[in-house]
């Protein structure tokens, strides 16, 4: 591990030795017999101690417990691509793709070797009328589930590693394949509880478990994907799909620990990224305090305690949750980026630029995901701190003094384009706006509240509307932004795109502070100009979203549906344009669950 956790924010040291959590340590002797095979029993024990190890954070111990059974035993080698899964995800290296791919496959072979075999008129049955599980042993019923689990992450990886067209029709056909999987799996798990038979728990909580993952996460497609997919037989009813998962969140399940994590990573980190409705901090709080409870230090529920109190607004709560949770492991850098991106914005919620920068910093070194992001963050920030001041003491950045100047800031500019990469064959939206605003400044423009507008493009102000006091701090760094750029109204050609840009802003911030008709004025006031604007177009979209988000707040749902759909059509081929959509999309749904 060749990064460590930064110094100060507030860091503890742990203080939770003594306190009662589960051991983790496995129950399987070394391998004496590579062909002895294992049963139910004894599998699911393997499991479920792989996943008590995890939480106990012993990363290396789990994998070295669960390889030397992995090349016959469908529940080590299922539970090893799960972890290799996890680390590819998270470092989108090639190497780590490729090994979790080759032992997912591995799982799958050993699944249709434990699963029932059909004859072909058996077959044609189940294909037309769905699987008749009852005459299945508990051995057939693991392996179907944990078939279907492996194919879903495999479909998943399938974009991670190739961009050519076979790869996503490879991928395309395990999601259909593995889906078709778990409805039929779901019927038959209906009719047990409408007869009253009993289920075994980890069965039902993997079935859950995929279809409750599946309708989530189709129904956070724009609407004409998800009407292409519904009327090809997948469903996406975000409602159902949480329905699932809670339920399985209460089985006596290895997977429930899982489906809470799902749970608390979708309320607390998609629905602030994408804009929309999810359950209240209350609500991830009770499905965090059993988790908390029994994995005391687990680097995962540490880090959605410190997410939690970002909600609240509790910034410097927050901070103490993150940096704690890089005490509790060295063997993943990925949990190191995780923390590090939070703090980053954690520092520029507290208008500490410098030590935002600092992170970014840290980011641009050790994290390969976008490396032209942090670099364009690690500038800005500089640039705001040197503009607004320097209200932190923190370790230095990188190389860079605190008096950093421009040409310093210009030369890190000027990396950040040969950075721009590709993920799945597709560039980041991110990164292009990024290098957009980039060729900005080499012409010499002022970026107007460049950090701010980083936040924004994440959507990070959402989760600043319950601290009002630092709120109203950017707010007032913001309303000296605009005097800035009024001041050179006649002398600046790009006057009329910076002052949109700053407007938006103020009135996102006004929005979170609820004054809604002085942020309803910003909105307007920026569409009012939508003939003037020559590149920040995505400020128009945005801004038209906003209005109609707004609206809904207020209760003008006519309104609001008007500017929406105005929105979706009338702005095109703008910076972060399906950030916005998906915004649109929420607040469609929103309207139309709040008339039915």
């Amino acid at each position: 591990m060749s990064a460590s956790p930064p110094e100060g924010d507030g860091a503890v040291s742990s203080d939770s030795s003594d306190e009662e959590f589960v051991e983790a340590s496995s129950t399987f002797p070394p391998r004496q017999d590579p062909g002895a095979p294992v049963d139910v029993a004894s599998g699911l024990e393997a499991i479920q101690t792989a996943i008590d190890m995890m939480n106990a954070n012993q990363f290396a111990e789990t994998e070295a417990m669960l390889q030397p059974w992995a090349d016959t035993s469908m529940y080590h080698c299922a539970a090893l691509g799960t972890v290799f899964f996890l680390q590819a995800v998270l470092s989108l290296e090639q190497d780590d793709v490729a090994k979790a791919i080759s032992t997912l496959n591995k799982a799958v072979h050993l699944c249709n070797s434990q699963r029932k075999h059909k004859g072909i008129i058996e077959s044609i049955t189940s294909w037309v009328f769905g699987s008749k599980l009852d005459s299945y042993s508990q051995a057939e019923l693991q392996a179907e589930i944990m078939h279907a689990e492996a194919n879903m992450l495999l479909s998943m990886l399938t974009f991670l590693q190739d961009e050519n067209l076979l790869s996503f029709i490879k991928g395309g056909l395990r999601i259909r394949s593995c889906h078709s999987s778990y409805k039929s799996l779901y019927a038959w798990l209906e009719t047990c509880e409408q007869n009253g038979t009993e289920v075994e728990p980890n069965f039902d909580c993997g079935v859950r478990m995929g279809v409750g993952s599946f309708n989530l996460f189709i129904s956070l497609l724009p609407g004409r994907i998800l009407r292409l997919l519904e009327f090809i037989g997948f469903s996406g009813d975000r409602t159902r799909g949480l329905t699932e998962l809670m339920r399985a969140t209460q089985c006596n399940s290895f997977r429930a620990p899982l489906c809470s994590s799902f749970l608390l990573f979708f309320h607390a980190c998609i629905t602030k990224l994408l804009g929309i409705d999810g359950e209240s901090v209350e609500h991830c709080e009770d499905l965090l305090r059993p988790q908390i409870e029994r994995y005391p230090n687990s680097v995962q529920f540490l880090f959605f305690k410190g997410r939690l109190q970002l909600m609240r607004g509790n910034v410097d709560e927050a901070m103490v949750w993150y940096n704690r949770t890089l005490e509790m492991q060295d063997y993943w850098e990925q949990v190191y980026h995780l923390c590090w991106w939070e703090l980053m914005w954690c520092h520029c919620f507290k208008s500490e630029w410098e030590a935002a920068a600092s992170y970014a910093d840290k980011l641009y070194n050790h994290s390969k995901w976008s490396k032209a992001t942090f670099l364009y963050q690690k500038a800005i920030f500089l640039l705001m701190g040197q503009r607004y001041g320097h209200s932190q003491s923190h370790a230095s950045i990188g190389e860079a003094s605190p008096g950093v100047n421009l040409p310093d800031v210009t030369e890190m500019m000027r990396g950040v384009a040969p950075l721009k990469q590709r993920i799945a064959g597709k560039s980041l939206p991110v990164e292009k706006f990024v290098i957009a605003k980039t060729e900005r400044h080499f012409q010499g423009e002022r970026l107007p509240l460049p950090g701010m507008e980083m936040l924004y493009a994440w959507n990070m102000f959402s989760l600043l509307a319950s601290n009002e006091t630092l709120l109203r701090t950017m707010l007032q760094q913001a309303a000296e932004e605009l005097a800035v750029v009024e001041e050179s109204k006649d002398s600046n050609p790009s006057y009329v795109d910076n002052w949109v840009v700053a407007t938006l802003i103020n009135g996102v911030m006004l929005k979170e502070l609820h004054k809604y008709e002085e942020a309803k004025q910003c909105f307007l006031g920026v569409l009012s100009r939508k003939h003037e604007v020559q590149r920040d177009r995505y400020a128009l979209a945005a801004a038209g979203m906003e209005l109609g988000m707004l609206c809904i707040e207020t209760g003008e749902r006519d309104e609001a549906k008007r500017v929406l759909e105005h929105t979706k059509t009338a702005f095109k081929g703008y910076h972060l344009e399906s950030r916005v959509h998906f915004r649109i999309h929420a607040g469609q749904c929103k309207l139309k669950a709040e008339a039915e």
